[in-house]
């Protein structure tokens, strides 16, 4: 049986992405030095994903074979050359009980949990891309208003029930000793440092096995992303828009260049109120702080002096529509489909290849 298992519980739109890659990368040479990085659902390289569905009674939205988690578990269970390590991000959504299922299906390994946390800065303006890009039609500085100050919505709890870092690692240290947590922040702009730190967590040699080249920051434009905003709020009165030619417009939206978004200047006070409770969960819950606390700090260049969003007719936005339009109707459509598009959005968002 594995000795130890490190679990990877978030935190969503972290590096997470680009962590589980370099783990998917070295699978079979970290395999020869006794660290299991299982596949996930026939051999894809999904962070486990259907398996995590499946231990947070998600399938009924997803077709994900019935017992995915328990045949996950099985063979870490079954792997007696050291230590395993299992990747999801959605595992930060899970509660006490499916925490209590899945340290369960263990069996006696010793259980670890590591959170990667990123600042505000960065973590707010992609969960509003990933929110825009799953249909959502709130503005930028509305959506960053009511995260930061909590307001009773929807999209504020669905924020926080998986980036509040106590909230997060409380349900999970129910079942897991103190000192079996770890906080490793995401180091600004330089995704070696936090493979290094991540790696070092798990008993990985960062040196031996090396990250890759890769960009770290995959926010989207913000005028492209309101355009894609935009389009929500078109096509969900429009029964007979063309979803083919949408999500290429889309896709292509999202790669128009430019800034991202950033948070609004009068809710710096809040989000570094948030910030402090963050390190002061870690410090007295007693979790091991991989890194440096200051990186859980935005920087004064995550926060808008001048008003945040951008609106329709305005430059920014009119160039973005033009270029996006330009490409829906130069590009060949056999050379890029809906789907390719659609891939490259979601790789966009999350950090895998520059916009």
């Amino acid at each position: 049986m594995a000795s130890t298992v490190f679990l990877h519980v978030g935190a969503p739109l972290a590096p997470s992405t680009t962590l589980r890659d370099a783990l998917a990368g070295h699978r079979r040479r970290l395999a020869r030095v006794g660290v299991l990085y299982p596949p996930g659902h026939l051999g894809h390289d999904g962070g486990h994903r259907e398996a995590v569905l499946d231990a947070l009674s998600l399938t009924a939205e997803e077709t994900v074979p019935t017992g995915s988690w328990d045949r996950l578990a099985e063979g870490v269970r079954d792997w007696r050359r050291g230590t395993a390590v299992l990747s999801n991000e959605l595992l930060a959504d899970a509660s006490t009980s499916q925490v209590d299922r899945i340290v369960s299906s263990l069996g006696s390994a010793e259980v670890h949990v590591v959170y990667v946390a990123q600042d505000l800065g960065r973590a707010l303006p992609r969960a509003w891309q990933q929110w825009v890009h799953s249909g959502g039609t709130v503005p930028w500085s509305s959506y960053a208003s009511r995260v930061v100050n909590r307001e009773a919505h929807r999209m504020g709890r669905v924020f926080w029930h998986s980036h509040d870092l106590a909230a997060v690692l409380g349900r999970w240290a129910g079942r897991v000793p103190a000192d079996h947590v770890h906080v490793v922040t995401a180091a600004p702009g330089d995704t070696e440092r936090t493979w290094a730190r991540f790696a070092q967590t798990l008993g990985i040699d960062p040196q031996r096995f090396r990250l890759g080249a890769g960009p770290e920051n995959g926010l989207a434009a913000l005028a492209g992303t309101e355009v894609v905003r935009l389009l929500n709020a078109a096509s969900g009165v429009d029964a007979e828009v063309d979803r083919r030619n949408l999500e290429r417009l889309t896709g292509f939206a999202l790669a128009v260049p430019g800034p991202g978004p950033r948070i609004p200047a009068e809710l710096r006070d809040a989000a570094a109120a948030e910030t402090e409770r963050m390190v002061d969960a870690v410090r007295r819950h007693g979790w091991e702080l991989v890194g440096d606390a200051d990186d859980l700090r935005a920087d004064d260049n995550a926060f808008a002096a001048t008003p945040s969003d951008v609106r329709p007719g305005t430059e920014d936005v009119v160039r973005a529509q033009t270029e996006a339009l330009r490409e829906l109707c130069t590009r060949p459509q056999e050379r890029r489909g809906p789907a390719g598009v659609r891939r490259r959005a979601l790789r966009v968002l999350r950090g895998r290849v520059r916009p």
